[in-house]
């Protein structure tokens, strides 16, 4: 019976060992990285005083077990190693600055995610076509191979930091990206992207609830930029891979507004030199939340689940 309701769904047994194998693997291991992972040196925002002390990084455990469950469970393609391979880079980088006694800089960040957005862009180009249909619609648009690879690139610099951003209440990210990464499983079956990739969207999910056993508040630890920059990416590459790159602005519309409107704001007032602009928002948007609406940790988490839910609901159901 297991079998045939994977079978029906674009699976077969092997994913749903695969399925076993993530889950327990990384539910096991994440709760003895509780003894080895670094310690958060606590963050300079709402409720980051509650995180100090809290080992984080886990992100590099998630992320080792989606390698290894993809490489052994699913239908592994060139295209489909390459993006593993660019998600490990980006969760390595993010894992150094996890360990970090000082934290990088925005500079430093921003370069590192430049050049994996790149080569993420050039590796989708080079196995797929350069046409995109619109989000809601089946209207097909060619565009020159050159600026196709640089909106390509703007929208994977944006999800790894947007994301990033939106990680700043226990189990946020996480249910999140839950959320968004099965309406887009959904979407590629409907699509019928290769089977392959549609493994690697579940087994992604199947690590985000292990993690989420112990990251729901009050949590026992914390992905880490090790973990909120490499899904980002990810969310990026599942989207791209649909062929309606600009699902992403609904999909993922929670994300982007939670972590978007703090790097709007901080790049005006580099820009403008202006500290009072948009005084009126604390950012990211999970602190305005809390801090003026006086919601709780669970409440911001359950709230904006909700609205996320809701709205991919909604895009799935008019697109099937």
């Amino acid at each position: 019976m297991f079998a045939h309701i994977f079978s029906s769904a674009g699976f077969g047994p092997v994913t749903a060992v695969g399925i076993a194998f993530m889950f327990i693997g990384c539910f096991m291991v994440l709760n003895r990285g509780l003894s080895f992972l670094p310690a958060d040196g606590g963050r300079d925002v709402t409720g980051g005083k509650y995180s100090k002390g809290k080992p984080t990084g886990a992100g590099i455990i998630m992320i080792l077990f989606f390698d290894v469950a993809v490489l052994l469970f699913s239908s592994i393609s060139l295209e489909l190693f390459i993006y593993i391979m660019l998600v490990t880079a980006e969760m390595v980088t993010g894992f150094w600055d996890d360990c970090s006694k000082t934290e990088w800089g925005r500079l430093k960040k921003g370069l590192f995610d430049l050049a994996i957005s790149i080569l993420f862009a050039i590796t989708y180009l080079g196995f797929n076509p350069n046409t995109f249909q619109f989000a809601v619609s089946e209207y097909t648009v060619r565009i020159p191979v050159v600026i196709y690879g640089i909106l390509i690139v703007i929208l994977a610099w944006t999800s790894i930091n947007v994301t990033n951003c939106a990680d700043g209440v226990d189990g946020l990210t996480g249910c999140l990206s839950c959320v968004t990464f099965i309406s887009i499983m959904a979407l590629l079956r409907h699509y019928e992207i290769d089977p392959g990739f549609r493994s690697a969207v579940l087994f992604m999910i199947i690590g985000l609830l292990a993690y989420l056993w112990y990251n729901s508040s009050p949590s026992r630890l914390m992905m880490g930029d090790a973990g909120s920059r490499s899904i980002g990416l990810f969310l990026a590459i599942a989207i791209v891979k649909t062929h309606h790159p600009l699902l992403y602005l609904l999909l993922a519309i929670v994300i982007i507004i939670d972590g978007g409107l703090g790097l709007i704001k901080i790049t005006l007032i580099k820009a403008t030199h202006n500290s009072s602009f948009m005084s009126f928002l604390r950012t990211p948007v999970h602190d305005h939340c809390r801090k003026v609406f006086k919601w709780s940790d669970t409440q911001v988490v359950v709230r904006f689940t909700a609205v996320q839910a809701l709205i991919c609901l909604g895009v799935v159901c008019y697109i099937y």
